[in-house]
């Protein structure tokens, strides 16, 4: 279990109850374990464990990072304590980071293009880097391939652009920490559908997502985007470009 992860397990169980627990973080945290998460409603999540243990959450207000009440958080722990997952006894396991603030990425997701900006420590502190991956494939066409009327049969589920998904799940995998931002809701949001390719393809890769975020459309810029990044992960630098296999460089 990495070391975001480990300190969402430790929240849970603090003595007394710890505020301020955010809901994309525990999200995170159950997805790693191997729990089916699924929203009930617009504020709330109910929790599968691979064990068959199940219960339901009420997510607190905000719009981006809405936080857990108490009710919730007694909620998720009992459900982990029957569970057999304790702070001392987590049930994932994985290779631990390479340093304290290694190879960390914020990932801002959609069908047209993922922004892409990795904190990355260095001996002279951290560096910023950003860069966008764009679609060449299926969703690069532009057309809307989420509605049936652009489905090959009626009735099927929208067909995926496995390419563009692949390249983003190669960034993830070069990455310790990967939070994920976006929008939508279904097929739409692209969160989910990478969500759904990670536990069909690389359920190795789950650990490393440590927060699942809501954006509203067109209402957060780039200072917004690395205010919630520096929620997640501390203090984040100056930007500069990500030059690397498949990504294309950031606007200026």
């Amino acid at each position: 279990m990495n070391r975001h992860h480990q300190r969402t397990l430790e929240a849970i169980y603090a003595h007394p109850l710890r505020h301020g627990l955010r809901a994309s973080q525990v999200e995170a945290l159950c997805r790693s374990l191997g729990a089916q998460v699924e929203a009930i409603g617009e504020r709330r999540l109910r929790i599968r464990m691979p064990s068959g243990q199940e219960t339901w959450i009420r997510l607190g207000e905000g719009v981006h990072h809405p936080d857990l009440d108490p009710e919730a958080i007694l909620r998720l722990r009992h459900l982990l304590q029957e569970a057999g997952i304790s702070v001392e006894h987590p049930q994932a396991e994985g290779p631990a980071p390479r340093g304290d603030c290694s190879h960390r990425l914020v990932l801002q997701l959609s069908h047209h293009a993922t922004e892409v900006f990795r904190l990355e420590a260095g001996p002279e502190g951290d560096a910023l880097e950003h860069a966008v991956l764009h679609p060449h494939g299926l969703w690069g066409s532009g057309e809307n391939l989420t509605h049936r009327h652009d489905r090959d049969l009626a009735g099927q589920r929208a067909p995926r652009d496995h390419a563009y998904l692949a390249r983003i799940i190669e960034a993830i995998a070069s990455a310790d920490a990967v939070l994920l931002l976006g929008h939508g809701t279904g097929e739409s949001d692209m969160r989910r559908v990478l969500l759904h390719e990670l536990e069909t393809h690389r359920p190795d890769l789950l650990d490393r997502i440590v927060g699942i975020v809501t954006l509203e459309a067109g209402q957060l810029g780039e200072a917004g985007l690395l205010a919630i990044a520096r929620d997640h992960f501390g203090n984040v630098p100056q930007r500069r470009t990500l030059v690397g296999p498949g990504l294309e460089p950031g606007r200026p």
